[in-house]
């Protein structure tokens, strides 16, 4: 019994003591923003006894809220005092190297809207760095531009100098849409347009119409599945409700598909210098040859590009320069592209203190 319990307080002790090791300096953090949204035109409508009716259509406030919880250390050049909003470039999160050795995580999730569009946000971030290896795992929801992946990155280090790292290893990624196909483009090659609106239970009545100079021509009303007036003509049917009829059916086709995982190799650069008169971070991950292990190849994005070898990419960087004390220069970019999804953020400014 006294070995048990000695053993019990031993775990215990030990536990607690990897438990404070993996939670110090972690933050948990929650923001909400509320920003107006861009406004469209004025839209006016005339009735038949000359009343002016707005129709303009309104926007809601944009807003988002965020719910996180990180431990990513700060490179020299980041402010450690701001608050957390969510909104802050990661650069540790992209790039191979870290200000400190061990373990990294970013659990963060949002949800708002913006232009009237309801989204949801999801990143999960889990690395290790070490002298000579790197541990990644990674989560990226992203509705605002349609980009859903699940990532684990394993990677050989190669320092070359303090400053320099190259890294090299392999990356599996698996993914829900089948990227770069479009459905409703493989449907119009083999059907004409109104037939997809037939589908649906849309209908059209042709209708004669005559101009007061004595033209004549004709035209369809447009109806729905429940008989309601939608459109008084092709190109007004067009133009607004069969968008959203295409936009119905691609997601219902690629829903039928399912998912796919690709294995790729992985190469990264990364450079970092700091000075509190100037600094440079920069760096760069290339996946140039993909495998894919799991998914319907007919709609995988190899068939799509005509080729195992296209090319997949991120890379970003941070200047700095401080030119006396009261003025300064800094340059913040990011540019990912994976599979036919591509995210950029620029950022340049000047410093003056008065």
């Amino acid at each position: 019994m006294r070995y048990i319990l000695l053993f019990l307080l031993f775990s215990i002790t030990t536990n607690a003591q990897i438990l404070k090791k993996v939670f110090k300096y972690s933050t948990l953090y929650a923001a909400y923003t509320q920003t107006n949204s861009i406004q469209p035109p004025k839209t006016f409508y005339v009735t038949q006894n000359s009343d002016l009716i707005e129709t303009t259509r309104r926007n809601p406030a944009d807003e988002i809220k965020t719910i996180g919880f990180r431990k990513l250390a700060f490179f020299g050049y980041e402010d450690k005092e701001r608050f957390y909003d969510g909104s802050e470039q990661n650069n540790s999160i992209n790039s191979n190297i870290g200000n400190v050795k061990g373990l990294e995580y970013l659990f963060e999730y949002q949800e708002g809207v913006q232009q009237g569009r309801k989204f949801e946000n999801k990143q999960y971030f889990v690395r290790y760095l070490s002298d000579w290896w790197i541990a990644k795992a990674e989560l990226n929801e992203n509705q605002l531009i349609d980009l859903n992946y699940k990532s684990a990155d394993l990677r050989l280090r190669l320092p070359v100098t303090n400053k320099l790292s190259l890294s090299i290893g392999g990356q599996y990624r698996s993914y829900e849409k089948a990227y770069g196909y479009n459905p409703i483009q493989k449907y119009l090659e083999e059907n004409n347009w109104w037939e997809l609106s037939y589908f649906y239970g849309h209908y059209d009545i042709p209708y004669n119409w005559e101009l007061w100079n004595g033209e004549t021509g004709f035209e369809y009303f447009w109806y729905d599945q429940n008989d309601n007036l939608i459109s008084y003509s092709d190109l007004d049917y067009r133009r607004g409700i069969y968008g959203n009829l295409v936009n119905r059916y691609n997601k219902e086709q690629l829903a039928l598909i399912g998912g796919f995982a690709d294995v790729s190799a992985v190469f990264g650069l990364d450079f970092y210098h700091y000075r509190k008169s100037h600094w440079a971070h920069m760096y760069v991950n290339v996946l140039p040859k993909h495998k894919l292990v799991e998914g319907d190849k007919r709609y995988s994005y190899d068939t799509f590009v005509g080729s195992e070898n296209w090319l997949d990419y991120s890379l970003g960087g941070s200047f700095g320069l401080n030119l006396n004390r009261r003025f300064g220069l800094f340059a913040e970019f990011t540019n990912q592209r994976w599979w036919d999804r591509e995210l950029k953020t620029i950022r340049l400014g000047v410093n003056v203190k008065l």
